[in-house]
């Protein structure tokens, strides 16, 4: 709790529910996101809790408040990620409202909903599959007929060695109808043992009503080095010990980029399914690209000009222009708001000792040269306008380092504290916001462990308990 209240920037949150197969309860994660003292990312769970049914977003928002409030960090929060469900929308709307009115939020409130990537990605690539139920109901009619029997199975790996020389160290995969990764991985086994599958299928009665064509192979290959990108992106956000925000833009900016290409180019088997895709993640892109593309310009790689680069190659210069500029006048009214709360503890580094007062000028001259003092303070005052910049213009015109070097976004700002401190306060936040839900869905995974058939009677204090302290 000190190490909430004390935390040097506001807090980020994730959210997510789950409900346990042995007690058949509905549990609540709420995991914190901040960045300490020492410029590292640091995640907790702080509640792990029942939900008392029947519940709707209003319930969830006052269960959220109260659990902000008796943890004392209400007046922190930044943001909140959640993932796609309809009870999230009056939830989100519910506590907003809240915070809005004890004016806990900043910026307004602007970045305080997120909806979870990961699950964006799920629901457009779900969206995408139903165009092709017909190769993929025989692929899992194929898979499902080897793995669940045993004779067959050791027989397609023997002969997998045997006539084909392919070492079977890698094995089928089934599918599970709700996670398209699973799907992906599926197909990727299955065209990993291409020839092996055509050899036995055609050889056994029971599965030559599933043989694939040839046509329909090239639509899996096709379908699964279009599904790889997908896979490869949410990989990284799952992967990666220290998932700032900027990390997210590159990822779902190739992802947008690849469903226009081929949504614009020649006639495939992919053109019908990608249409559905693109609908659905452009309306999550128009949500969120800025939130994205902000975090982004504090990447001291990135900055405005992989921002402009990525928006030209997506929708023309024309828009490019247009959402740098929204983007750089969202930075700056951040900028300022952040500059009115920090600098009046900072010192004021506008302070030029070079520059003549008043008062030293009247000594030196007398009243007579009162129009030449004026003159002379007129001067050194546009002087001063025109070369006093804010930290946020020094850091934009700043060399950039190699876009190809990786980079611990936040040590850079630990290092530039010096030099840009109202700007870092800024960073540190932004960089904070969470965009998915991976971290409290992971909880969930250990939630399983603690609530099994031989301790489907524990209290839901003692499990909470569990959880955090587990955590």
């Amino acid at each position: 709790m000190d190490e909430l209240q004390n935390a040097p920037g506001r807090i980020s949150f994730t959210m997510d529910n789950w409900r346990s197969e042995h007690t058949d309860d509905e549990y609540m994660c709420i995991t914190a996101h901040w960045v300490d003292v020492n410029w590292k990312l640091q995640k907790r769970i702080i509640k792990f809790g029942a939900l008392t049914p029947p519940f709707d977003g209003v319930f969830l928002a006052d269960e959220i408040a109260l659990c902000l409030g008796q943890w004392k960090i209400d007046h922190k929060v930044i943001s909140f990620t959640v993932d796609n469900a309809s009870y999230n929308d009056c939830m989100i709307t519910s506590l907003k409202d809240h915070l809005l009115r004890k004016n806990y939020l900043f910026y307004g409130g602007e970045f305080f909903h997120l909806r979870c990537a990961c699950h964006i990605i799920n629901l457009v690539v779900q969206a995408g599959l139903k165009g092709i139920d017909d190769v993929i109901i025989k692929i899992k009619s194929i898979v499902k007929h080897f793995k669940h029997s045993i004779p067959k199975k050791k027989k397609f790996y023997n002969v997998a060695e045997t006539s084909f020389g392919i070492k079977t160290n890698k094995k089928l995969r089934g599918d599970n109808c709700i996670r398209w990764n699973s799907t992906f991985l599926m197909l990727d086994r299955f065209i990993f043992f291409k020839d092996v599958i055509d050899h036995v299928v055609s050889r056994d009665k029971d599965l030559k009503v599933f043989s694939l064509t040839s046509e329909e192979w090239v639509r899996v290959c096709e379908l699964h080095a279009f599904l790889k990108l997908f896979y490869d992106v949410t990989n990284t956000f799952w992967a990666s010990k220290h998932p700032t925000s900027n990390l997210y833009f590159d990822g779902v900016w190739r992802i947008h980029k690849k469903l226009i290409d081929v949504a614009n180019g020649p006639l495939s088997s992919l053109s019908s399914m990608v249409k559905p895709m693109k609908e659905k993640f452009e309306k999550y892109w128009s949500d969120y690209s800025l939130v994205l593309s902000c975090a982004a310009v504090l990447d001291p790689r990135f900055k405005l000009e992989r921002v402009e680069y990525c928006y030209e190659k997506l929708f023309g210069e024309v828009y490019a222009n247009r959402m740098v500029e929204r983007v750089k006048n969202t930075l700056f009214d951040l900028f300022d708001e952040y500059k009115d709360v920090h600098t009046s503890s900072s010192p004021n580094l506008a302070t030029s000792s070079g520059t003549p007062t008043v008062a030293s000028v009247v000594g030196n001259n007398g009243e007579q040269m009162d129009e030449i003092l004026d003159y002379k303070v007129f001067l050194s005052k546009k002087r001063k306008s025109d070369t006093m910049k804010s930290e946020l213009e020094l850091y934009l015109e700043e060399k950039n380092p190699d876009v190809t070097n990786k980079c611990d976004v936040l040590s850079y700002w630990n290092k530039s504290v010096v030099r840009y401190p109202n700007l870092a306060c800024l960073a540190r936040d932004l960089l904070t916001i969470p965009i998915s839900t991976v971290p409290s869905e992971s909880s969930f995974s250990m939630g399983k462990k603690l609530i099994n058939p031989w301790r489907a009677s524990l209290g839901q204090k003692t499990i909470e308990a569990l959880a955090c302290y587990e955590d």
